[in-house]
């Protein structure tokens, strides 16, 4: 179920409309203001009493006004509830429905009686069917021996019996009593010991209770009650809790109704810091949407931007909460601050995070009563943080950048206790604030390395980090690639180098194009044999079948890799290279074959199509290129340079003319690079070599 919704999630994730939505835009910055403000108000207000339950009262606390002990009062009001006996009213539907089933059986019991051409069998399932839920077979086969008179005489006994013990209040606690209550009527009666038990056992099988609880009168009745106890006061003056006492809940009570639990909230400050959120967070928004396109935030990274930087107003609340709580106020220089643009930069980039850092440094200052000090030294922890993880190639980077945070707070500590005029202060608790200066940046590592895999994992984002962990040839996509379709393994490592290489010129990100190469051909796998590079001879088995067929199968290892990778869990810019490095393009050499045999002229060219999409980042775009370069020129019998550039001209010219580069954002002249990085790439794969003499001819020959 959880694996359902987990899927559920991500799916709705993926989805374009949603990454794209302009309500659900401004959903997520309303709900990141409001979120923000509800988890940093208490920050941001004056201190007040929170004592917890057990803890001891470090003074004694004396009511300063006459107010109602909440707790005492409930507590009093609840006991005459208590003794409110519950209300009831008789029924009489219960007496008219009991005497109804009696009437209904001994009428029954006549007609059975009377008719003659009924079997035993006959009589009794009648009986049966119109006797009273309880009534035993014994007494009924009873009286079906009876005569008619017989019958009358139970009748009328049993309806003076029920008459009498319904008539009158009968409740629930009367059923286990019925029996012996119907035995104190019989007595009147004279009737043998088979019409005793007749009557007992048919009156008995009828009662029920006539007294039906009236909630709402019981309920009314309680009001009234618990409305004329009186209050119980806490008088001006009285001892709350004494010093050294231990905090109980009703010690708790009774401070909330004198007013002393929590200070009366301050309205201006209230409204004052909904503003500075407000206007803070829709600074925020104006330069995230002022971005340039290529840098343009998705929904998906906006909320992941937003939940950042409510971990980071989380720990500013703990942080507080714990100086509020009778904490050292040094605790403050022990808060990873820097967390927030380290794993900006990450997901992100660093401009981002520049921003980022002057904001939360702001949230920071304003929970520790807007101190500079505090400002300053977060601003410069988190500036550092963002650009000494900007280019991550291991886990181990964290650590470089979390011992430069803790230099940095080292020197910015030293540089505002040298800056104070009173800079004479105790040794030892400068010492501590720069202890913790150092500490911060070993937390700051630490944290960041433990919260990136759950961005990486929960979103499927993809980090530096995580595409150098995916390209491992020991991944378990790799490794089978290999073992089952060594040509294909083969021919996306070319693929990755010609796209990294092609990239890095064009502005693309080469990591993703890389590492989406490695992945775009999995779904050979399924029928490696049937794609040239894995035939061994020169049997092919498309000689075989249908060009039809043929189309079908080769087209099918982009949704077989597709499922290949969703399974495997990777995320979805590598699952999208893997959708879209064919595009829509055309299987000209099935196409041309159906052509060929078909008599009739029904080929059509759009049936021999891949079923897309077209790429619709640059990334995708390069990786469909360079997969369709790798394969033209190693097919060529003799690539020499000029040859190989005009067979990749020719496919980015194609590609053109049919539209597959028309939703991405590569222009002529990155194309125009894009050949020369190409050019200088496959030079070194498919470099012209000597020809070595054959040795079996030499020794022929050495031999003559």
């Amino acid at each position: 179920m959880l694996a359902k919704w987990s899927h559920a999630i991500r799916q709705l994730l993926d989805d374009p409309r949603f990454r794209n939505s302009r309500r659900v835009r401004l959903a997520l910055y309303i709900g990141l203001a409001v979120v923000l403000f509800f988890i940093l108000l208490g920050s941001v207000m004056p201190p007040r009493y929170d004592f917890s339950v057990g803890q001891t009262s470090p003074v004694t606390i004396r009511a300063p006004i006459t107010a109602v002990d909440t707790v005492a009062t409930q507590a009093a009001r609840q006991v005459a509830m208590s003794k409110v006996p519950k209300q009831y009213a008789q029924s009489p539907a219960v007496e008219d429905q009991a005497l109804a089933q009696l009437n209904q059986l001994f009428t029954t019991a006549t007609s059975v009686v009377s008719d003659k051409s009924l079997s035993s069998t006959q009589k009794l399932e009648s009986l049966l069917a119109n006797a009273p839920k309880g009534v035993s077979n014994s007494t009924l086969q009873a009286l079906m021996a009876m005569n008619v008179q017989q019958i009358g005489i139970l009748q009328s006994v049993s309806d003076r019996i029920v008459q009498d013990l319904l008539g009158s209040p009968f409740y629930q606690e009367s059923t286990s009593q019925a029996t012996s209550q119907v035995d104190s009527k019989l007595i009147n009666f004279d009737l043998d010991p088979v019409s005793r038990l007749v009557v007992q056992d048919v009156v008995v099988s009828v009662l029920k209770p006539n007294m039906v609880y009236q909630k709402a009168a019981t309920e009314a009745a309680q009001q009234a009650a618990a409305k004329s106890v009186g209050p119980v006061m806490i008088h001006q003056g009285d001892v709350i809790v004494s010093k050294n006492g231990i905090i109980t809940s009703t010690v708790q009570s009774r401070l909330k109704d004198v007013g002393l639990y929590s200070s009366q909230p301050n309205y201006g400050m209230i409204v004052g810091f909904m503003l500075l959120m407000g206007i803070s967070v829709a600074l925020l928004a104006a330069y995230i949407e002022r971005r340039p396109p290529r840098r343009r935030l998705d929904n998906l990274m906006l909320l992941i931007t937003g939940l950042i930087l409510i971990l980071m107003a989380v720990m500013i609340a703990i942080t507080k909460s714990v100086m509020n709580a009778g904490g050292p106020a040094s605790i403050a220089y022990l808060m990873p601050v820097a967390v927030g643009s380290m794993l900006i930069t990450v997901l992100m980039d660093s401009s981002l995070a520049v921003v980022s850092s002057f904001y939360v440094s702001l949230l920071f200052a304003a929970a520790l009563n807007f101190d500079y000090w505090f400002t300053f030294i977060s601003v410069v922890s988190s500036l550092v943080g963002a650009y000494s993880v900007g280019k991550v190639t291991h886990r181990g980077t964290f650590m470089r950048a979390g011992f430069l945070v803790a230099g940095t707070n080292v020197v910015s500590i030293v540089a505002m206790h040298l800056l104070q005029t009173d800079n004479g202060a105790n040794f030892q608790s400068f010492s501590l604030h720069v202890g913790l200066g150092a500490f911060n940046g070993i937390i700051t590592a630490i944290l960041t390395m433990g919260i990136l895999p759950f961005f990486e994992n929960a979103f499927g984002l993809l980090t530096a980090i995580r595409l150098l962990e995916l390209s491992n040839p020991n991944n378990p996509l790799l490794k089978k690639v290999l073992m089952e379709a060594p040509g294909t393994y083969h021919h996306s490592l070319i693929v990755g180098n010609l796209a990294e290489a092609a990239a890095e010129l064009v502005g693309a990100d080469p990591l993703i194009c890389r590492v989406g190469a490695y992945y775009h051909d999995v779904g050979k796998t399924r029928r490696p044999m049937f794609f040239i590079e894995n035939q061994m001879t020169k049997e092919n088995p498309h000689d075989k079948i249908a060009p039809s067929l043929s189309h079908l199968i080769i087209t099918s290892h982009v949704t077989d890799g597709l499922e290949m990778l969703e399974k495997a869990g990777l995320p979805k810019p590598i699952r999208d290279i893997c959708a879209t490095h064919h595009g829509t393009t055309i299987l000209w050499y099935f196409y041309n074959k159906a052509k060929e045999l078909d008599k009739n002229g029904t080929v059509k060219v759009d049936d021999f199509r891949y079923l897309g999409p077209k790429p619709k980042t640059r990334e995708n775009a390069i990786v469909m290129i360079c997969d369709a370069v790798e394969a033209a020129v190693r097919s060529m019998s003799r690539p020499t340079p000029n040859r190989v550039e005009g067979v990749i001209r020719k496919i980015i010219r194609d590609r053109l003319q049919d539209g597959q580069l028309d939703e991405c954002d590569l222009t002529l002249q990155d194309l125009d690079v894009m050949v020369g990085a190409f050019m200088k790439t496959l030079k070194g794969i498919y470099h012209s070599r000597i020809e070595y003499p054959d040795p079996d001819k030499i020794r022929k020959e050495v031999a003559k």
